[in-house]
């Protein structure tokens, strides 16, 4: 088998790499494990594909996993990713810092609120429309879309630097400036996590259930009611 080029690594070589450090980590009893961007490109000897690097090292987040350090613009050698261990199948809605108890006893609440931030901004049009959607995979996709077309949007608006579009980028970006508060920004971390799967080798089908869109549209809304308070993206 001829060995890949440096310049020729793809996301999943960056995937693999982290697995198997996770792997390593959990068999001797470790319960986290701290990745820093500047020393998986080292150790993989790639050449120039940082920024796909930082890309992987936010894709493979889970919830309960923290970004430690950002550098400006989002991609950089000292991104530095706190991951829980054992990694685990599924979205661990459980680590969340939202009780289930709220979760599960504001339906009806979440859907006007939806329905009335329709209408607040161009980029909020298919909310209740998402709202009423009985396919909770559907609505979960979508959700997630607008919430990455939102922090695009803040980035824009605000003239806030950003490496590349990647959500995982434009999340550390926003991050970093401070322009949301801490509940803001763990929503929006929340929702980008929520909606990329396949780095974590998460099917589908974990989307499909009204739990997990439940989770989401709660972290997006307290995400949302903070952008138009604050009127980042007029």
């Amino acid at each position: 088998m001829t060995e890949k080029k440096p310049g020729n690594l793809t996301a999943a070589d960056f995937y693999h790499a982290m697995y198997r450090r996770f792997d390593a980590a959990a068999a001797e009893g470790e319960t986290a494990l701290e990745i820093t961007a500047g020393d998986l490109h080292k150790v993989l000897k790639a050449a120039n594909r940082l920024s796909l690097c930082c890309n992987c090292l936010y894709d493979m987040q889970n919830i309960g996993d923290v970004i430690l350090q950002a550098p400006s613009g989002g991609v950089g050698a000292s991104l530095l990713v706190h991951y829980a261990l054992p990694r685990e199948k599924g979205l661990h809605l459980e680590k969340s810092i939202y009780p289930s108890v709220l979760i599960k006893s504001q339906s009806e609440m979440r859907t006007r609120q939806m329905e009335e931030l329709a209408s607040v901004h161009p980029i909020f049009r298919d909310l209740g429309m998402i709202a009423r959607q009985k396919k909770s995979e559907v609505s979960t996709r979508k959700l997630c879309d607008i919430t990455e077309a939102t922090a695009e949007l803040i980035c824009r608006m605000q003239k806030i630097r950003i490496d590349n579009k990647k959500f995982g980028t434009v999340c550390s970006s926003i991050g970093r400036t401070g322009i949301l508060s801490p509940e803001g920004l763990y929503a929006l971390d929340f929702v980008r996590i929520i909606g990329n799967t396949h780095a974590r080798k998460i099917p589908d089908a974990y989307l499909m259930t009204p739990e997990v869109f439940a989770y989401a549209a709660h972290a997006f809304l307290i995400f949302a009611d903070e952008v138009v308070d604050k009127r980042l993206i007029w």
